[in-house]
């Protein structure tokens, strides 16, 4: 799985991992690393990364554990590596200018960040389609069935969605659209999500 993934031509070119002065050849490095960042999320299926870009959720299971990974900020054949100043400028072009992130708690930053390599909307659609198209619309159903039932014909683009992700999707759209609600239990925990 790993092996197959290749970083565009540009992760080799040394100057990428300099913050160059000129503000606008910065701005093409800075998106640059933005769609480096957006593919690799991608094709990892990584829905949200610590700021010096390690793994905090993906979608397929062995890669959040996984020290495998081909190091983002990082190419050890032309020994380069980006700064931690740096990597922190990249992530907020990545949620300020192109609006492909977003802090997981913007309170606390060092929380990590959220990637949207499919935005939040689009998350919620693939949600409320598999809710309607298995015939749950108005059923109360667990994060674990919307997330990582084995049985419930969960397509692969829902499975293993971080739970922090799918709430966040419930209640900035979802929710906001009159389209679900959520049932909280006694502890003030979710108990169940109803998507109508």
């Amino acid at each position: 799985m790993t092996s197959e993934f290749t970083f565009p031509k540009i992760h080799s070119f040394p100057p990428l991992y300099t913050k160059q002065p000129n503000a606008t050849i910065l701005s093409t490095q800075l998106d640059s690393w933005s769609q480096i960042i957006l593919q690799y999320c991608e094709y990892f299926r990584i829905t949200s990364m610590t700021l010096n870009g390690t793994v905090k959720s993906s979608q397929l299971v062995d890669v959040g554990k996984s020290d495998s990974l081909p190091p983002l900020f990082v190419n050890n054949a032309i020994n380069r590596s980006v700064s931690a100043d740096f990597q922190s400028a990249i992530f907020s072009h990545l949620i300020h200018k192109v609006k492909k992130a977003e802090y997981i708690n913007p309170k606390n930053p060092e929380l990590g960040i959220y990637v949207y390599w499919r935005s939040i909307t689009e998350w919620a659609q693939l949600l409320y389609d598999f809710v309607d198209k298995t015939g749950q619309l108005g059923t109360v159903l667990t994060l674990y069935e919307l997330t990582k039932a084995e049985d419930s014909g969960l397509p692969e683009s829902l499975r293993n969605l971080d739970e922090e992700l799918l709430v966040k999707v419930l209640k900035d759209v979802l929710i906001k659209q009159g389209r679900a609600q959520l049932l909280m239990d006694d502890e003030g925990g979710i108990g169940g999500v109803k998507i109508v």
